[in-house]
Protein backbone atom coordinates (compact mmCIF):
# COMPACT_ATOMS: atom_id res chain seq x y z
CA UNK A 1 0.00 0.00 0.00
CA UNK A 2 0.92 3.80 -0.27
CA UNK A 3 1.90 5.63 2.44
CA UNK A 4 1.05 9.33 2.76
CA UNK A 5 4.47 10.68 1.22
CA UNK A 6 4.17 8.23 -1.72
CA UNK A 7 1.10 10.02 -2.08
CA UNK A 8 2.39 13.43 -1.73
CA UNK A 9 5.47 11.68 -4.29
CA UNK A 10 2.84 11.01 -6.69
CA UNK A 11 0.49 14.09 -6.58
CA UNK A 12 3.64 16.24 -7.07
CA UNK A 13 5.48 14.56 -10.61
CA UNK A 14 1.78 14.67 -11.48
CA UNK A 15 1.73 18.35 -11.36
CA UNK A 16 4.51 18.84 -12.60
CA UNK A 17 4.04 16.88 -15.76
CA UNK A 18 0.32 18.65 -16.06
CA UNK A 19 2.09 22.05 -15.87
CA UNK A 20 4.99 21.38 -18.42
CA UNK A 21 2.78 19.85 -21.16
CA UNK A 22 0.10 23.46 -20.42
CA UNK A 23 3.29 25.32 -20.74
CA UNK A 24 4.15 23.46 -23.97
CA UNK A 25 0.69 24.39 -25.26
CA UNK A 26 0.97 27.63 -24.38
CA UNK A 27 4.67 27.82 -26.34
CA UNK A 28 3.03 26.10 -29.26
CA UNK A 29 0.11 28.98 -30.03
CA UNK A 30 2.34 32.07 -29.17
CA UNK A 31 5.20 30.33 -31.61
CA UNK A 32 5.28 32.47 -34.68
CA UNK A 33 4.67 30.16 -36.88
CA UNK A 34 1.13 29.02 -39.60
CA UNK A 35 -1.85 28.02 -37.54
CA UNK A 36 -2.44 24.89 -39.48
CA UNK A 37 1.37 23.42 -38.40
CA UNK A 38 0.84 24.71 -34.91
CA UNK A 39 -2.82 22.73 -34.66
CA UNK A 40 -1.29 19.72 -36.05
CA UNK A 41 2.38 20.41 -33.16
CA UNK A 42 -0.92 20.46 -30.42
CA UNK A 43 -2.59 17.24 -31.94
CA UNK A 44 0.32 15.85 -31.76
CA UNK A 45 1.69 17.05 -28.31
CA UNK A 46 -1.99 16.06 -26.84
CA UNK A 47 -1.52 12.01 -28.30
CA UNK A 48 1.84 12.12 -26.95
CA UNK A 49 0.46 13.38 -23.21
CA UNK A 50 -2.42 10.56 -23.54
CA UNK A 51 -0.10 8.04 -24.21
CA UNK A 52 2.14 9.12 -21.24
CA UNK A 53 -0.82 9.41 -18.84
CA UNK A 54 -1.98 6.00 -19.74
CA UNK A 55 1.44 3.69 -20.04
CA UNK A 56 1.85 6.10 -16.22
CA UNK A 57 -1.41 5.08 -14.85
CA UNK A 58 -0.64 1.26 -16.01
CA UNK A 59 2.47 1.35 -14.08
CA UNK A 60 0.73 3.27 -10.77
CA UNK A 61 -1.67 -0.19 -10.51
CA UNK A 62 0.92 -2.78 -10.69
CA UNK A 63 2.53 -0.96 -7.72
CA UNK A 64 -0.78 -0.39 -6.06
CA UNK A 65 -1.91 -3.74 -6.94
Amino acid sequence: MLNHDDNRGVELLVSFMIGGIVGAGLALLFAPQSGKRTRGQIVDLADDARDYVADYAKQLKKKVG
